[in-house]
């Protein structure tokens, strides 16, 4: 038996006793159990216009990130890899033909929504917080039907996306900490889990197990986008993936874990981000929904890239200049931009370090008008002109005092004909101030499963979509993918 076929069941005995074990008479309740209470409550009645319109347009834009992440080369390996983990036909693997336990389905979706850096973000927590959630709720709810006959719904798929932002999201937006751990995989988690509680609607006892079993495998380190080696970075967003459907069968089966896990002395705050407020998250949760401030990827590379991507196209549209007419651009950013994107290109690197490379990404927009997943292609990476031009490419730390911040961003081109152009950009194109239209926002899906072969498909997943909260059954919709 697994997961949401179980009988709900109640509260059980806490373990052995363990340094600073906090007993179940304590007389404050934890504090994770306002996130239970707020994923149980949340309906799509509940929900705003704006958080159910957000929910549709950035579910779309996860399936066409996701599919078109299944033909990198490393994606195309991993379902095997996962076979040897347990074979089952619980969910589908998005893009292609093949079917896996929905614990290493969710990871295989969850790695391919991440591989191409091209899936939306929560950009105050610094957060892809979607990129879990997502393939977390669909490997569930064709779990759910293939075993126990469960139907699940287009608001069941809006309202657990809704809370996992929320949770994902809000977490990081009260840090007062740069990054200390990889957020994608760690907040992750704990919206996934939020997710299905949001969806499943168990008793207290089970919701509060689940985020304690979720917080008892958090991980995801910020190593591996340090060293420029992302196969590792997609790889953790999927074993937080995994994760979350593990907590959620084990808490269904009267297991159970640690409840101050926000709060406590070894909680969230202490020791994943070091500083922050979890009472002014848990006070906030209902108040504003965080995927109404979700930011769409309209290039695929790091979002930190992204305000100098979209700088340095704005003046070359506006001045009409080529690749070979600059001198120099200068990038004033925030202290984060440079430890994200402010590493050095070289010769033969990998499609990976490229994406997150602003001085490598500055050159190719200009040389091609724009980055797109062409961008990366084997010969492009070692091109001598694009190297010599990303020499001239120069980031400068701006006196920005916010750790977590990805703008305002201030672009300078220098032209060999002794022009200076300048642009300063408050926010990134696909931001909520500076949304994608939406053309803009279906020519993006639409190209996705082109590349992947799957565009006779996309008309039909658009119109599920659009109207999501009127499907009484998503089975349809989550096989298309």
């Amino acid at each position: 038996m697994f997961g949401g076929c179980l009988a709900p069941v109640g509260s059980c005995a806490v373990g052995s006793p363990g340094v600073e074990h906090v007993a179940p008479s304590e007389p404050s309740p934890p504090l994770i159990a306002a996130v239970v209470e707020h994923a149980r409550r949340t309906t799509v009645a509940s929900l705003s216009s704006a958080a159910v319109d957000a929910a549709k347009t950035f579910l779309l834009d996860c399936f066409g990130v996701a599919i078109v992440g299944s033909c990198t080369p490393e994606s195309k390996r991993l379902p095997a890899i996962a076979a040897n983990w347990g074979i089952g036909d619980d969910a589908t693997i998005w893009g292609r033909e093949g079917r896996l336990p929905a614990p290493s389905a969710a990871l295989v979706n969850a790695h391919q929504m991440h591989c191409l850096e091209y899936d939306c973000v929560h950009e105050p927590a610094v957060v892809h917080a979607l990129t879990v959630v997502t393939p977390v709720l669909v490997a569930w709810m064709q779990r759910e039907t293939l075993r126990c006959g469960r139907r699940s719904s287009g608001a069941d798929l809006i309202v657990g996306a809704a809370v996992g932002v929320d949770v994902a999201g809000g977490l990081g937006d009260v840090t007062t900490t740069p990054l200390r751990f990889f957020r994608p995989a760690t907040n992750g988690l704990l919206g996934a889990a939020a997710a299905l509680i949001a969806v499943a609607k168990p008793d207290r006892a089970v919701g509060v197990a689940t985020m304690g079993l979720a917080y008892s495998q958090v991980a995801g380190t910020m190593q591996p986008h340090h060293e420029g080696g992302p196969q590792a970075l997609a790889l953790q967003i999927g074993f937080s993936a995994r994760a979350a459907i593990n907590a959620w069968d084990l808490s269904n089966d009267s297991f159970r874990g640690p409840e101050h896990i926000l709060e406590g002395k070894f909680g969230w705050f202490e020791l994943i981000e070091g500083a922050g407020d979890p009472f002014a998250f848990a006070a906030r949760l209902g108040t504003q929904w965080e995927i109404t401030r979700l930011s769409h990827k309209p290039f695929p590379s790091g979002r930190a890239s992204h305000c100098a991507i979209d700088g340095v196209l704005a003046l070359q549209r506006q001045h009409d200049f080529e690749l070979a007419d600059m001198q120099r651009v200068v990038l004033r950013v925030p202290s984060l931009i440079k430890s994200l994107v402010g590493r050095p290109p070289y010769a033969g690197m990998a499609p990976g370090v490229a994406r997150l490379c602003g001085r490598f990404l500055v050159p190719s927009a200009l040389l091609d008008r724009g980055i797109d997943v062409t961008t990366f292609r084997e010969e492009r990476l070692s091109d001598p002109e694009l190297l010599a031009a990303a020499e001239r490419v120069v980031l400068e730390v701006d006196d920005n005092p916010n750790p977590n911040a990805l703008e305002p961003q201030h672009v300078r081109i220098e032209l060999r004909d002794g022009r200076a152009l300048e642009v300063h950009l408050a926010e990134a194109l696909g931001s909520p101030r500076r949304p994608l239209t939406r053309d803009q926002h279906l020519d993006k899906f639409r190209a996705n499963l082109a590349i992947a072969g799957r565009a006779d498909r996309s008309d039909r997943i658009i119109e599920l979509v659009d109207r999501l909260e009127e499907l009484e059954d998503v089975s349809e919709l989550l096989a298309l993918l």
